[in-house]
C-alpha cells in the first residue's frame, strides 16, 4: 500500500504537464488520471514481480481464464442494475429527505469533450480503471485486511477507499451519493473476488459494470 500511494505521488507529478497541453480542464483531467493510472500499475508489478515473485499466486489468477471471464461478464450484467437502479436510488431518497434537495450523481465523465477526450473515457473506463482499481483494491487491499480479520472488514475497507477515491467536487449530498454507491459497488466486486477466488473475474466484472455505463452516457 505503501509503494502505491508513492506511485501516486510520482505518477501525479509526471501527468502535470498533460495540462499545459490539453486547454479543455474536464479533458485533461481524465487523461491525467489515465496516465497515472498506467504508471501507478507498472510501479506496482514492478515492485511486486522484483520483490514478491509469488504474487500471482497469493493474489490468485487462473490458469484457465475463459470461466472466469464468463462469470465476471455475467456479474457485471447484474451489478450493474442493482447498484444503480436499487442501492443509488434507496440512497438518493435518504439523501433527498436529509438535505431537502434533488440528489443527483456528479458527472464522472465531462460532457463536452473533442474525439479524442472521448476514446480516452472509454479506453479508461474498459480497460485501465479494472485493472488498475481491481490490482489495487482488491487485489492488495482488501487481501490485506481479509487475511487478517475476515471478508466483512475487508469488504468494507476496500469498499471505503474505493468510494473516496470517487469524491468529485459538488453539492455534499450529490458528492456523497456518488462515494455511497461507490462503497457498495466495491464491496460487491469483492464479494466477487473471494467467491472466484482470483483477479481476474472483478476485472471483468467491472470492466462490463464501467461499458454498461458509458454506453448509456452516450447513448
Amino acid at each position: 500500500i505503501l509503494v502505491y500511494l508513492l506511485a501516486t505521488i510520482v505518477s501525479s507529478v509526471a501527468s502535470l504537464p498533460i495540462f499545459a497541453l490539453i486547454s479543455n480542464a474536464g479533458t485533461a483531467t481524465l487523461v491525467a488520471s489515465a496516465v497515472i493510472a498506467v504508471i501507478n500499475v507498472a510501479i506496482l508489478l514492478f515492485w511486486l514481480t522484483r520483490f514478491h515473485p509469488t504474487w500471482r499466486e497469493a493474489i490468485g489468477w487462473p490458469k484457465d481464464p475463459w470461466p472466469e471471464v464468463r462469470s465476471g461478464f455475467l456479474s457485471g450484467l447484474v451489478l450493474y442494475p442493482v447498484i444503480v437502479f436499487v442501492v443509488g436510488v434507496i440512497i438518493a431518497l435518504l439523501l433527498q429527505s436529509v438535505s431537502g434537495e434533488p440528489v443527483e450523481a456528479p458527472e464522472q465523465i465531462p460532457s463536452s469533450m473533442p474525439v479524442y477526450g472521448v476514446i480516452v473515457s472509454i479506453v479508461y473506463a474498459v480497460v485501465i480503471a479494472p485493472i488498475h482499481e481491481e490490482l489495487f483494491f482488491r487485489g492488495i487491499v482488501y487481501r490485506s485486511l481479509a487475511d487478517r480479520y475476515g471478508f466483512v472488514v475487508g469488504g468494507l475497507g476496500s469498499g471505503v477507499a474505493f468510494g473516496l477515491i470517487h469524491y468529485i467536487p459538488g453539492e455534499w449530498q450529490d458528492s456523497v451519493l456518488l462515494m455511497s454507491v461507490m462503497v457498495a459497488t466495491g464491496f460487491a466486486l469483492a464479494w466477487i473476488y473471494r467467491r472466484r477466488g482470483n483477479l481476474l473475474a472483478p476485472i471483468v466484472a467491472h470492466t462490463t459494470f464501467n461499458a454498461i455505463g458509458l454506453t448509456l452516457l452516450y447513448s
